[in-house]
């Protein structure tokens, strides 16, 4: 099962507004009422710093410039988002205008915006996903329960071993809910597909393009209305599409020059004459520990006919768990090292691209395996789940199969 925790797109940017300071020539402006709080204040974005909105008598208003069609506005109960409780935040699509919000203090997310078409859509869409969800009732019900679990534990300051533990279990509850998760990405490309002019499709393009091959997300933008194609969203969209041309069958892998788990040097041309088997992975990504144990079968087997297998974990913030996952899990028998990523301190800003090896192998999620061949070309890719796991064998299998 693929684990989505290195998703380029945190959920921050989903609330940040395509604001900035040049030649702002549009404004939007909504007026709210609220249930719930007659005097105070709820929370804003407003060129990335947070803001209040006063609220007096059940009413407020606010407004902004815009430099694009459309901009993604959040609207928060406190000062700081807690990710944990959802109903504490929500986020609209606004346009230039005049636009109407009503909003629930006790649970942000049933706050309706009018006079937004892209809001319209996103609506529209969300009502497709909730018959799903509803299908799919009692296997939703039972992760979120897991994971309060997880949270109460982690607040109880439980011991690690029973926290790991739940961690698992939220991973096999997950397991069931698959086909609910490839219901939710048939049903939205299909919506892109045809709603090919609206700005959400456009921006819901960008979290499903894991799984699809270069042409066909390309064949996707190519539809998308010309007037979005100038926006920052598009430009982004774009790029990481066009990186989709990086860590697929047939090009390059990507170079490396960096220091192992004990402090060696390595690189990629290390691996020359090999067949090296690259896993993406985390301490953190339970579907990755638990492929572990069959690494280790694959790599007892095939290392004697030429097989190495690297590990490139994406625990840059903390190499302690890094160290102790390697060392518990027994896979220190191959070769490991960390990402490189790092981020501009206090912000999400990445500031060393250029050193970040999944960069260069355009990983969107955990675990993803790379093989490479003995001359540097990239031969087969494995996204995660059962099917790629038996293709990997079966690859293996073939290649190893005279050697």
């Amino acid at each position: 099962m693929k684990h989505f925790g290195i998703i380029k797109i945190t959920v921050l940017s989903l609330f940040l507004c395509a604001l900035n300071e040049a030649s702002a020539q549009q404004k939007f402006h909504i007026d709210g009422t609220i249930t719930g709080l007659t005097n105070g204040k709820i929370y804003t974005y407003k060129k990335n710093d947070v803001v209040p909105i006063e609220v007096k008598n059940g009413k407020f208003q606010f407004e902004d410039e815009m430099t694009e069609p459309v901009a993604n506005v959040a609207l928060m109960k406190n000062s700081e988002i807690n990710y944990r409780d959802q109903s504490t935040f929500v986020s609209f699509f606004v346009e230039p205008g005049n636009q109407t919000l009503k909003l629930n203090y006790t649970d942000f997310r049933k706050g309706v915006l009018t006079g937004s078409k892209t809001q319209d859509d996103n609506y529209k869409y969300d009502a497709l996903i909730a018959q799903i969800t509803k299908k799919y009732k009692k296997e939703f019900d039972k992760v979120e329960a897991l994971g309060k679990k997880y949270d109460d534990a982690v607040a109880a300051k439980k011991d690690e071993k029973t926290t790991e533990a739940i961690k698992y279990e939220i991973n096999d509850a997950k397991e069931f809910l698959e086909p609910a998760y490839a219901e939710m990405r048939t049903v939205t490309l299909k919506f892109i597909k045809e709603n090919p002019k609206s700005y959400f499709s456009m921006n819901t393009l960008l979290y499903y393009l894991s799984g699809m091959t270069y042409d066909e997300a390309k064949v996707y933008y190519d539809s998308f209305n010309p007037l979005y194609k100038n926006t920052e969203s598009a430009k982004y969209l774009l790029a990481e599409i066009e990186k989709m041309k990086k860590g697929i069958p047939g090009a390059p892998a990507g170079p490396f020059n960096t220091k192992d788990i004990n402090g060696n040097p390595l690189k990629l041309e290390d691996f020359k004459g090999k067949y090296v088997l690259i896993d993406f992975w985390a301490s953190w990504c339970v579907p990755c520990r638990k492929g572990n144990p069959h690494l280790l079968k694959l790599y007892a087997e095939y290392k004697p006919k030429g097989l190495e297998i690297l590990g490139v974990s994406d625990d840059d913030r903390n190499e302690d768990k890094w160290k102790k996952a390697v060392e518990k899990d027994g896979i220190g028998v191959w070769r490991h090292v960390l990402r490189g990523l790092e981020y501009k301190e206090g912000t999400h800003e990445r500031i060393n691209i250029d050193q970040d090896i999944s960069e260069g192998y355009n990983i969107h999620s955990l675990p993803t395996k790379i093989l490479v061949d003995p001359n540097g070309i990239i031969v087969a890719r494995y996204d995660g789940g059962e099917a790629d796991d038996k293709k990997m064998d079966e690859d293996l299998a073939k290649i190893f199969k005279t050697k």
